[in-house]
């Protein structure tokens, strides 16, 4: 993976919830998603391990940006997420739609 580059990720955990998150090392991520490490909060609870990578996107331009569409995705409802995962392709298109502002970011 690129130096300075970030990803957005959407996990699905054993107990059926979905997990948005940051990252700039997607593997290291979800190593330490799959361990319960501390800094991971959500998926720390066992009940929530093993989790499993539904899908990430590399973003371009800033880190900033990365977290906006983090928290963008975050804000989507449970079905919402669900089509996202389905067509990961979309979510340029659905950013710009409902932010007006033009994002790149590719699924992975």
């Amino acid at each position: 993976m690129e130096k300075n580059k970030s990803f957005v990720y959407i996990l699905r955990c054993a107990d059926d919830t979905l997990y948005t998150g940051f990252t700039t090392d997607v593997a290291r991520r979800l190593e330490e998603h799959q361990q319960g490490s501390l800094k991971c909060k959500y998926t720390r609870a066992e009940s929530r391990r093993p989790v499993i990578l539904e899908s990430a996107w590399a973003v371009e331009g800033p880190r900033g940006q990365a977290l906006r569409i983090e928290a963008f995705i975050k804000k989507l409802k449970r079905d919402e997420k669900l089509n996202l995962i389905q067509s990961p392709d979309q979510l340029s298109k659905w950013y710009q739609m409902k932010k007006e502002t033009i994002i790149v970011c590719k699924p992975l």
